[in-house]
Formats: C-alpha cells, sequence, structure tokens
C-alpha cells in the first residue's frame, strides 16, 4: 500500500515499524494534542486554543546521501505531494547536493547625535567592543559560536554597529538581542551617545544555503510530452520568471510553500524566513527568482540559493514536543544539516510546481488534492468524504456547487 493511501493510525506505524519514531512519539501522534495547557499559556499571550495544522511528511528526500522522511506543517495537501514528486524524481537522478554557509546573524546597534570624532573613536576601541560582546554570552564561546565580527557604517548623524553572531544551532534570535543589548550600553558610554535601539537583522546573509540537483530527462517526461522538451520549457518559464517580477513572485512563493511547512514543523520562524528569502530575491535591484534550471551535458540542472534562517535547539524548538518530534524524525544533528534538508525540499517543490506548470497545468494535480477539502465543506462526513472525492475527481469538476449535488445523490 502507497503512503497516501493509508490512514492516519497506518503511517504512524510505518514510521514506528521503520524506527524513524518511537513508542512515546508514536502516542503523541495518536493523542491528536500537541500541546499542554500550561506550554500553550507559556508561548502565546491571551491564550484560549490550539490552532491545529496538518502535520505530514514528504518521503524520497536524499541530501549528499543521506534519506530523509521529512516533515511538514501546513493545510495545503499539494504541497506536501509536490514536495515529494520533485524530490523523488531528484533522487532517481542522483539526489541533492548542498552546501551551507556558517551560521552568522547580524545585529544592529544605532547611536544617534554622533559627531565628527565618534566613528574614529569606535574604530579605536573595536577590539574593546568586540571583547565586551564575547563576554554578554561567555557559553555561546563554550559551544564554539561568539561574535566573530564588529563593522561600523556612518548615516551621517547616526552610526550602525554591526555584530556578526556565530549562534552554532540555535536560531539566535533572543541570544542576539541579549549581547546587542548589554554591548549598546557600554558603547553608549564610550562614544557618549545616545542608543536609539538595539536589535537583530533578519537579512539572513550569513546563513545562504547552496542547492544543486541534477534531473535526467527521463525524470521530467510524461505521457505527451518527451523529457527533454519538458526540461527546455522548464530553462524558459525561469528565463521568464528573470524579466517579469510578477511571475518571479510566483515562481518563489512556490519554493516557500515547502519551505515555510519545514519551518513551521521544527518551531522556527517562517516570519523570519520570509523577510530573509524575499529580500535576498531583490539584492540586485530586481526582484528575482531564488533558483535558476539551465541544461547541462544532457540533463537539467537546477540551484536554489537562499537564506535559511533556523536552528536546532533553543526557544520554542526544544519546548515544542511536536518540533523536537520532527527534528527526531529526520535525525537532525545539528542546524547545518537542517538547513540543508529545508533548502532541498524548496527546491523540489519548485521543480514539481514549475514541471507542472509547462505540462498539464497546475490545476490537474492541485484540485484533485483538494477534493477532500471540497467535500468536507459540501457536508460530507465520515465515509462520505472519500466517495464525493473520488467522484469529483472522476468528473474533474471541482466546484462546492457540484460536491453538494453529488453528496446530495449520494445520501439519495
Amino acid at each position: 500500500m502507497k503512503l497516501y493511501e493509508m490512514t492516519d493510525e497506518e503511517r504512524i506505524q510505518y514510521l514506528l515499524d521503520h524506527k524513524y519514531i518511537n513508542q512515546d512519539q508514536a502516542n503523541l501522534l495518536s493523542s491528536r494534542n500537541p500541546l499542554s495547557q500550561e506550554l500553550s499559556d507559556s508561548l502565546s499571550e491571551n491564550q484560549l486554543g490550539v490552532f491545529g495544522l496538518p502535520y505530514g511528511f514528504a518521503t524520497d528526500v536524499v541530501v549528499n546521501g543521506k534519506d530523509y522522511i521529512v516533515p511538514m506543517s501546513i493545510e495545503e495537501p499539494s504541497v506536501i505531494a509536490a514536495a515529494s514528486n520533485g524530490a523523488k524524481r531528484i533522487k532517481n537522478s542522483g539526489g541533492f547536493k548542498v552546501s551551507t554557509s556558517s551560521h552568522i546573524v547580524y545585529g544592529q546597534i544605532v547611536l544617534e547625535d554622533v559627531n565628527e570624532n565618534t566613528l574614529n573613536l569606535l574604530q579605536n576601541k573595536k577590539s574593546l567592543i568586540l571583547q565586551i560582546a564575547n563576554g554578554a554570552h561567555p557559553s555561546l564561546i563554550k559551544r564554539g559560536g561568539g561574535v566573530s565580527s564588529v563593522e561600523f557604517v556612518s548615516y551621517g548623524d547616526m552610526i550602525e554597529v554591526e555584530l556578526g553572531v556565530d549562534t552554532v544551532d540555535a536560531m539566535g534570535a533572543n541570544l542576539v538581542n541579549t549581547i546587542l543589548e548589554i554591548t549598546s550600553r557600554k558603547v553608549s558610554e564610550i562614544t557618549s551617545c545616545n542608543v536609539l535601539c538595539s536589535i537583530l537583522s533578519n537579512s539572513g546573509e550569513g546563513q545562504v544555503v547552496d542547492v544543486n540537483a541534477e534531473v535526467s530527462f527521463e525524470q521530467l517526461a510524461t505521457k505527451k510530452m518527451p523529457g527533454e522538451e519538458v526540461a527546455e520549457r522548464i530553462v524558459s518559464l525561469t528565463g521568464f520568471a528573470q524579466k517579469s517580477v510578477k511571475r518571479a513572485i510566483t515562481h518563489n512563493k512556490g519554493i516557500m510553500n515547502g519551505i515555510d511547512a519545514v519551518i513551521a514543523s521544527t518551531g522556527n520562524d517562517f516570519r523570519a524566513q520570509e523577510a530573509a528569502a524575499h529580500a535576498f530575491a531583490i539584492q540586485s535591484g530586481s526582484y528575482q527568482p531564488l533558483s535558476d534550471w539551465r541544461i547541462v551535458d544532457g540533463h537539467l540542472e537546477g540551484k536554489l540559493t537562499i537564506p535559511i534562517e533556523a536552528g536546532s535547539v533553543g526557544g520554542a524548538i526544544s519546548s515544542m514536543p511536536m518540533a523536537q518530534l520532527s527534528l527526531s524524525i529526520m535525525k537532525i544533528q545539528n542546524s547545518q544539516e537542517l538547513r540543508s534538508v529545508i533548502g532541498a525540499i524548496g527546491l523540489a517543490n519548485n521543480l514539481s510546481a514549475l514541471r507542472a506548470l509547462v505540462t498539464t497545468g497546475i490545476q490537474a494535480g492541485h484540485m484533485s488534492l483538494q477534493s477532500k477539502s471540497l467535500a468536507i465543506s459540501a457536508g460530507a462526513v465520515g465515509e462520505e468524504i472519500n466517495k464525493v472525492a473520488r467522484e469529483l475527481n472522476r468528473q474533474k469538476n471541482y466546484s462546492l456547487a457540484n460536491a453538494k449535488e453529488v453528496l446530495k445523490e449520494l445520501r439519495n
């Protein structure tokens, strides 16, 4: 039986049988209770319940020779299906090759009321400021991280003191903000300038991931179109995205569909991820697609270069049972590995979306996966849901009105 044909309990048993999870984790999944009242209260304000998102997983994700099952939390069924579909085509062509930069998070101390001597004073005290900054969080040094750079940028009547912090496996927001606030007080004393603010930046430029994949023409072919033609059309559509901002935006949204779903499932901050990704897309001055596809030596080659703002320890990641479960399922050892897998999912989703667009069209697969949602919206319950969904897929008429009509006929 294929995974998508299994019941939820059968999928949980599959993960248990294949040692992706243990019995306690299986019980957590079966309980449908991811957060306790106490933990919910600690993570949110005015908390009165838990808003659920479906939790599934993508398969056939091979990154740097290691095979992963990748948890994804999202309300859109076609996203997980597309991730698995794209990943399998890439797996059959050799898998993803991913490299990551170090995990540097940048923070800014903004000084106001500066004078003509302030910048020189800061330059002269650079070593002292670096020493103060590293002293603000000594445990980070013990973990192999710490403040790696201090730079100064003048904006006329303001100066930015920029700290680059290697946060190791933590996403690092709270950690960096703590370092900044302690350091800012000393910088203010040194310069006699007021501190306007101290805050991390979500630019992501110190957390870039390069994802590469080769896809054989055979893996791209459809029943009606040879693989080489599919590849040529993918390259053409990518080229169009480089010219059209409106297309580039949707091209990138398809990448973020997969990335955000993994970010959410691991307890990371998808708002920070979105900010970093789209800022990166416009760094040339013109909004560009984050991935590129080309035909090289008789096959399709894809490359995704993107900042991935994710950690494997700390904050909500360490406190949320489902986030810990996700990391356990993937057997993640550190943040570099996690960022590699997240980037691979982004390129897998991108491939599936582009292939669908240039062949059958995006709605063919998308709406067939939406048929159950339509059935539920029409009022179907229990076994009616699958029966209505099957009929909608047979008719290929995906409207709420038709779903209601199919349900009415079923009940009569």
